[in-house]
């Protein structure tokens, strides 16, 4: 077997800190691009689909979403329950129209 050069420490650090730079690199453009991504729909569920799908906790990207853009939350939230509430009075009002009969007349 030939002998093969051994990498000096000097060699590793600096190979393990330029391996780590690589690293942060990556992270922050994940982190960016989850942000990014959850604030494309105001949608119930869809923050938690994609901090599951960077693989980091729900509250994380909650934490980054508010520091990068304040309020934001609340806002998706108050949209949520806006569509909610108009979703249930639509109902209410179509529910009435139809009446027990669906919309046909009893001589049908």
């Amino acid at each position: 077997m030939a002998d093969t050069p051994k990498k000096t420490i000097e060699e590793l650090r600096a190979a393990a800190e330029k391996s780590e730079a690589k690293a942060r690199e990556d992270k922050t453009a994940l982190l960016n691009a989850a942000v990014k991504a959850a604030m494309t729909s105001t949608a119930y569920g869809h923050v938690s689909a994609v901090a599951h799908e960077a693989g980091i906790a729900n509250q994380y990207l909650r934490t980054l979403i508010e520091a990068a853009h304040p309020g934001w939350l609340e806002q998706a939230a108050e949209e949520r329950r806006a569509a909610k509430a108009a979703a249930v009075k639509a109902k209410r009002r179509g529910g009435a129209k139809t009446g027990r009969s669906g919309g046909r007349s009893a001589a049908a």
